[in-house]
Formats: C-alpha cells, structure tokens, sequence
C-alpha cells in the first residue's frame, strides 16, 4: 500500500516512525506535502523514514504525481476540510479527523467520487476496543459514563505570555474540545450512539479558547461525563459503571491500552493489547487490509462514518 502524507507536524513524524518501524515492506510513504518554512523538516523525515518518498511544496502536484492509495491528513486542524476534499476530488481516499462543520460535505464527497473518507481515531480500529464491546453487557443497565485526559500542553507556557499558537487559537480550530475531549467523545458515541442533549461547560483563556473542560452528554438511562485539559495534568482513565458491574480503562481512552471488568461479587478480570505495538499501528493494518485484502479488514464502512456524522452533530447542538 502506497500512502502520501499532508503536514509535517508531530503527528505525521510519529505516523512515518511508526510505519518505518512496524509496515517495512508493506505501507510505503510517497510523498509528504510542505509548507515552504517546513521543506527542511519535511525532507529529514523522508530521509529518516520514507527514503523513496518526494517532498512537495504544491498539494495539487502531489496528488497528481505522488502514487497513493490514502493520503493522510496531518496539517492543522482548520484546513483539514480543505485538504481532504481536494484529495478525494483528485480520486484519493482520506484520512481524516472530524470537522466539526463540515462533515457531511466530506462524506457526501466520498460517496459521490467512490473513494473512502475514514476518521483518524485510532479507537475505533483497536482489537482490544471491539473486546470491550463484547464484554459491555456483562456490566448491566450503564448509568454513568466517566472520561478524563489531562495533558498539558507543551505550548501553554507560550500561551500564558501572550503567544498565541494554532492549537490555543480558535480561528484554526484550536482549544480542548477540538484537539483532546473530541476522543472521550468518540469513545461515548462509538458505545452508545448519540447522546439526547449535550453541555458543555469550560475554563477559558485571555481569547476565550477553551484550555480545560466537561462535556455533559445525556442518554436515556445514564450520563456522560467527559472532561479534557490543556492547561494542566492529572489522571486520564475511562470509567463505565453498569448496574451489574464496572468497566475500568487504564490511561486515556484514547489509547485505550488495558481495562478491567469488575462483576459485582467476581473477581476482576483485565484484558491487555497484545504485543508492543504502536497505538497507531492497529488502524494502518485495517487500512492495509481495505486495500489489499478485504477478507482481513474489520472496518464497517458505515460504523465509522456514521460516529463521524455523530461527533459533528453533538458539536453543533452542545450547549455552552
């Protein structure tokens, strides 16, 4: 499989370590796209994990020459829209994270070129998140919903001076709802679909970006409690609490690395990723086996897309 890349910021540093690392031989990286101050950057990643890949400083060009069965959008989280609907007007499938305006354009977009427009949410194509899926019911009638992922930003400090950089600015979709929380919301929507009504309550910074907050999501029997945080750290854990027992997830649920079953009056039981693979490694592989071998992929085409049309929706109808 043959992949070219849009953005050269960590995010598409860690894919191309990855794939360097785990795909070797499988996933081939074809060409990184460049804004003219990244080319450096750009063409030491190439040289480090994509040697036979080509560095471009025109998109267009690159989807016009650069072979590729997906191009994964790594930019900034504003152009996101942009980008991805070029490439699948150029007849390029996508991956991409949600936007919250614009999603169903992406989608329609996708159906109307027959190309794929998969969400870059690594949960959802995790062995261990279809085991939890399985295990749910054992727990009972689910109550309550808990989610926390604290991580402080390595920029806050900058921001606390007065700098503003994209991921505390809100014109270019920055601020914690948009870059952290939207992975508890993720993990919510993928178990139990959309919620009624949705809250979100929040602290803000001198520009009014949201550097830490709760979603409060509303289903018929229970409720969600999703908190994130760019401004400080604390625990990330996930938390499921059923009638019958409780679902504890160890880190983000993002990662999604361990959990433990808890049945009242039984012994807890813990389900573990197997092997030391990357946590990004598992959506490549289901990628590599849309492409080449359909038989091995466990994505359901309209599963995904759907929990994407679904953040979107609860972003737009979110209380604040």
């Amino acid at each position: 499989m043959k992949i070219s890349i849009a953005g050269t910021g960590k995010i598409a540093e860690e894919v191309m370590r990855m794939l360097h690392e785990e795909f070797a031989g499988k996933i081939e990286v074809t060409g990184i796209f460049a804004r003219e101050h990244s080319v450096e950057h750009a063409i030491d990643l190439c040289q480090a994990y994509a040697p036979t890949g080509y560095v471009y400083t025109d998109y267009q060009r690159m989807l016009q020459e650069a072979e590729a069965d997906f191009v994964y959008i790594a930019n900034a989280n504003h152009v996101h829209h942009e980008y991805a609907m070029q490439a699948m007007m150029a007849g390029k499938n996508v991956i991409v994270a949600v936007n919250r305006v614009q999603t169903e354009e992406l989608i329609d977009t996708a159906i109307q070129r027959c190309v794929y427009c998969l969400p870059a949410f690594s949960l959802l194509y995790m062995p261990l998140f279809r085991q939890l899926q399985e295990v749910l019911p054992k727990i009972g009638k689910v109550r309550m919903i808990h989610c926390n992922f604290a991580q402080r930003s390595s920029r806050y400090d900058r921001y606390l001076k007065g700098e503003l950089t994209p991921v505390f600015d809100p014109n270019m979709a920055g601020g914690t709802l948009a870059d952290l929380n939207i992975y508890n919301l993720c993990f919510a929507i993928a178990l139990f679909g959309p919620p009624r009504t949705v809250r979100y309550d929040c602290n803000r910074g001198f520009n009014g970006i949201d550097t830490s907050g709760t979603l409060l999501c509303h289903y018929p029997t229970s409720l969600a409690v999703l908190s994130a945080s760019k401004d400080s750290n604390g625990l990330s854990y996930g938390c499921i609490q059923g009638e019958d027992g409780y679902i504890e997830v160890h880190g983000s649920v993002s990662i999604l690395e361990s959990f433990t079953l808890h049945l009242n009056g039984k012994e807890p039981v813990t389900y573990k990723c197997e092997g030391n693979r990357h946590r990004l490694s598992y959506e490549f592989s289901e990628f590599l086996a849309l492409i080449e071998n359909k038989q091995d992929c466990h994505i359901i085409i309209p599963y995904v897309t759907r929990i994407m049309q679904e953040i979107a929706i609860a972003q737009e109808r979110m209380i604040q």
